[in-house]
């Protein structure tokens, strides 16, 4: 599989049965692709049978640590122009900035919780995440018939159900 997500190259085929609006949350709609019932381009083909990544990036774990750096700085900042003030009392010296920094010490302190819950999930999907990675890369893709498969085991199964077949997921269709 990972030679034919790397080759890449544009097929001519029969109809393509395109994923829905979101039967699959990695995968771009067919709209956005622009895709044909004719054409499958490197770009569709790809995408359904490459091993699909993370929703995030890892820099973007640390925002919320970079949130609360700058909310501190224009705290403190905002703080000693108040303290120079003639008649200010330490309340209003401590309290006041945080009209202008309470939201980047709010959504900080959000996103480094919810962070804190990501790395979590991430520590125990680590090994399903390894298992669905040596899965993928025992898989097939047969141009001919536009089935991926894995040799020894009969199932054949449309290439955007890559992920659903490497997860081993079975949803049942209405």
């Amino acid at each position: 599989m990972p030679g034919t997500v790397a080759e890449g190259t544009t097929y001519r085929i029969g109809r393509v049965r395109l994923p829905g609006e979101r039967d699959i949350a990695d995968l771009p709609t067919a709209a956005s692709l622009g895709a044909s019932k004719r054409l499958m381009s490197r770009t569709q083909l790809a995408v359904w049978l490459s091993f699909p990544s993370r929703h995030y990036t890892p820099w973007v774990r640390n925002q919320g640590w970079v949130l609360l750096i700058i909310a501190a700085l224009v705290h403190l900042v905002v703080s000693l122009v108040i303290a120079m003030g003639k008649d200010t009392g330490w309340g209003e010296v401590l309290l006041a900035p945080f009209c202008l920094t309470g939201v980047f010490w709010l959504f900080g302190v959000l996103q480094v919780v919810g962070s804190y819950g990501a790395r979590k999930r991430d520590l125990a999907e680590a090994p399903a995440r390894e298992q669905a990675f040596g899965v993928w890369q025992r898989l097939y893709y047969c141009r001919r018939d536009n089935v991926a498969f894995e040799p020894g085991v009969d199932v054949s199964f449309h290439p955007s159900e890559t992920r659903e077949y490497i997860f081993g997921f079975r949803r049942t269709r209405v």
